[in-house]
C-alpha cells in the first residue's frame, strides 16, 4: 500500500492467499482507494481478467501525482510472479498491463540463503520507487528489481503512461538515463563474460546497474525527496542506499543498517511525506515462518523507523557527500557475479 500527497490510501489486493504453496484465489485482484482524514472507502478499481495471468500476485504499488493534480493520478504496480507491470490511471479509471524482459527474475539470483535455510524463488518484479519530479523535463524516474537480482533498472514514467509507446520502444526500460555519459558496451567478450568499459558513446546497456552479489536481493525499496533511494537487503539483514547523483555501482551503494536480530528478513519499507521525513521498515522472518518455524519466545515481526538524514549521515548515500575517486566505475565484468 501506499499514501499519496493528496491524503488518498491505495491499496492493492492481490485477491489471492497460500502464495507460497498453491495460490488460492478468493476475489479478483483489485485496487482499493481510501480517504485517510475520514477513513471512506473512494474507490473500488478491480483489475480486468485480460490483465492478470494464472497465478499473478500483485505485490507492490507506488502512485505518481505532478504538480498536485490529484485527478490526474497513475498508479503502478507489480505482478512478482507473473512478471508484468500493472499501470492504472484515476482519471480515466482504466489499467493496461506492460510486459518487458526487465521484469523477470534471473535464475542465477534465485538461490537464497539466510539462518541456514536455503530456498529458491523466481520473484520477478518486485521492488517500485519514484524519484522526485524532475523541475526541468517535468518527469519521473520509476527504479525497479526483480527480487531475484543482484540488478537495478529504471524508466522515464511518461513512457509508461502511454501504453502504446511503451510497447514500441521497449529499449526506453533501462539502466538510469543519467549514467549514459559514463558507460558503453564494447563488442568484447571473454568466454561467456561481457565486458564494458568507460565511456565515449551514449548507450547504456541494462546490465549496468549492478549492486553484485555481495550486496544481497533487495525486497521492497522507496525514494526520499534528496533523491535517495532506499532499500532493503534480505539475505544480509540490512538496510542499503545509493545517492542518484552518484553512479550506481558497488562503490556507491551503501549500507544504512545491518542486525540479524532486529533486521532479520526485511520485508517492506516505505518513506513518508513528513518534514523531515522518515524511513519505516518492516521485517517479519518470513524465511522461517515458511521453511522451519517461529519461536514463541523472541520478536518475530519488528517495524523500525527513523528520518531519512540520520540513515544517511556517514553513509556514501549522503548527498552531501563526495563520491569516491572511482565513482567512474571500473571495467565491469559481468563475470564477477556469477
Amino acid at each position: 500500500m501506499t499514501a499519496d500527497e493528496c491524503g488518498r490510501l491505495w491499496v492493492i489486493d492481490s485477491g489471492a492467499v497460500d502464495a507460497i504453496g498453491d495460490i488460492r484465489v478468493v476475489c479478483p485482484p483489485q485496487i482499493v482507494i481510501f480517504d485517510l482524514n475520514t477513513d471512506r472507502l473512494l474507490w473500488r478499481y478491480v483489475i480486468p481478467k485480460s490483465q492478470t495471468k494464472p497465478e499473478s500476485l500483485f505485490t507492490n504499488i507506488v502512485v505518481d501525482i505532478r504538480d498536485g493534480q490529484c485527478d490526474d493520478a497513475f498508479a503502478y504496480a507489480a505482478d512478482v510472479f507473473r512478471y508484468g507491470l500493472l499501470v492504472y490511471s484515476w482519471r480515466e479509471d482504466r489499467s493496461y498491463r506492460l510486459s518487458h524482459n526487465l521484469f523477470f527474475p534471473d535464475p542465477i539470483a534465485s538461490r537464497f540463503v539466510l539462518d541456514d535455510v536455503t530456498f529458491r524463488w523466481m520473484d520477478g518484479i518486485f521492488g517500485l520507487a519514484l524519484s522526485p519530479l524532475d523541475k526541468k523535463t517535468k518527469d519521473r524516474t520509476m527504479f525497479f528489481h526483480p527480487m531475484a537480482s543482484f540488478r537495478e533498472f529504471a524508466v522515464q514514467t511518461s513512457v509508461i503512461r502511454n501504453e502504446t509507446y511503451a510497447n514500441e520502444h521497449p529499449d526506453d526500460f533501462r539502466i538510469f538515463p543519467f549514467l549514459a555519459v559514463f558507460l558503453y558496451v564494447e563488442a568484447t567478450t571473454r568466454g561467456v563474460c561481457l565486458i564494458t568499459k568507460v565511456p565515449r558513446s551514449g548507450r547504456v546497456p541494462p546490465q549496468l546497474g549492478v549492486r553484485g552479489r555481495n550486496q544481497s536481493h533487495s525486497s521492497a525499496s522507496a525514494m526520499d525527496r534528496r533523491g535517495v533511494l532506499f532499500f532493503n537487503l534480505v539475505t544480509q539483514d540490512a538496510l542499503g542506499c545509493w545517492d542518484s547523483a552518484k553512479p550506481y555501482g558497488r562503490s556507491t551503494v551503501g549500507h544504512v543498517a545491518q542486525d540479524h536480530a532486529l533486521l532479520n528478513f526485511p520485508n517492506d519499507l516505505k518513506v513518508d511525506r513528513e518534514e523531515p521525513q522518515n524511513i519505516w521498515m518492516l521485517t517479519n522472518r518470513l524465511h522461517l515462518y515458511l521453511y522451519r518455524s517461529l519461536s514463541r519466545d523472541e520478536y518475530n515481526f519488528r517495524i523500525l523507523t527513523g528520518t531519512v538524514e540520520k540513515a544517511t549521515d556517514g553513509t556514501i548515500c549522503d548527498p552531501h557527500k563526495i563520491g569516491p575517486a572511482t565513482s567512474v566505475p571500473r571495467d565491469i565484468d559481468a563475470c564477477d557475479d556469477l
